[in-house]
């Protein structure tokens, strides 16, 4: 992760603080000042309450431009130390290294746009569009109508019309590939829990919650990709 975030100081990326070096077994970092949204309240299986300013469209379309700036300074990094918590292994061909765990609890917001990322601890190798695909399911965030009012939002958003706003502001992604990225970002994130601190009960819960994601995403799917 030390090197990571140093190759993204040096590619001139904002987003991230800055590694200053160790104090005995502690990492100092820079602060970056500004607001992240912790839902206290918040449990694994459950969509997080948002505050206005992380439900806004503008702050949907400054995230996925970050979450852009992101990915076009770790194009060029080649990390020595590949010993990374969930995917320890060199970036494959067509991935890159990213966050990990994109989503507004990793989020520093001011004035109400996202300014930087925190909490690297997750960083390790990704196909880019499932990376954009799994920061989708959180700042979008694509989940049923009774969980999106318990997030925050009245009335009830079009998922699918909030989901081409975040993509359409990081490039230019085909449709079809991008649905399909989103199912694999779950798939993902169930591989992801073998490497997770949890007991067996606690291992069943989160594969229970991608299965209900997965359930639901196959039963949205055509309305996405219209």
């Amino acid at each position: 992760m030390h090197e990571y975030l140093r190759h993204l100081e040096a590619a001139g990326f904002d987003g991230a603080p800055r590694f200053l070096g160790l104090e005995g077994h502690r990492e100092v970092l820079t602060f970056i000042d500004g607001d992240v949204p912790v839902d206290p309240d918040w449990r694994p299986g459950t969509v997080q309450r948002l505050p206005a300013y992380a439900r806004s469209e503008a702050a949907l379309v400054a995230t996925a431009a970050l979450v852009r700036q992101l990915h076009d300074a770790a194009r060029g990094f080649r990390p020595t130390s590949t010993e990374y918590r969930f995917v320890p292994h060199p970036p494959r061909q067509g991935e890159l290294v990213s966050h990990g765990d994109l989503g507004p609890w990793n989020t520093v917001y001011r004035s109400g746009v996202p300014v930087g990322f925190i909490d690297w601890d997750a960083a390790g190798p990704v196909d880019p569009l499932v990376d954009l695909a799994a920061a989708a399911w959180e700042f979008v965030p694509l989940a049923p109508p009774e969980q999106l009012r318990a997030a925050g939002f009245d009335p009830v958003p079009d998922i699918a019309a909030r989901l081409w706003l975040f993509v359409g502001a990081y490039g230019p992604v085909d449709r079809s590939v991008m649905v399909a990225a989103l199912q694999q970002s779950r798939l993902l994130a169930a591989e992801r829990i073998k490497h997770a601190p949890v007991d067996a009960a606690e291992a069943a819960e989160a594969l229970e919650h991608v299965s209900r994601e997965l359930r639901w995403l196959h039963s949205v799917r055509s309305h996405l990709s219209r």
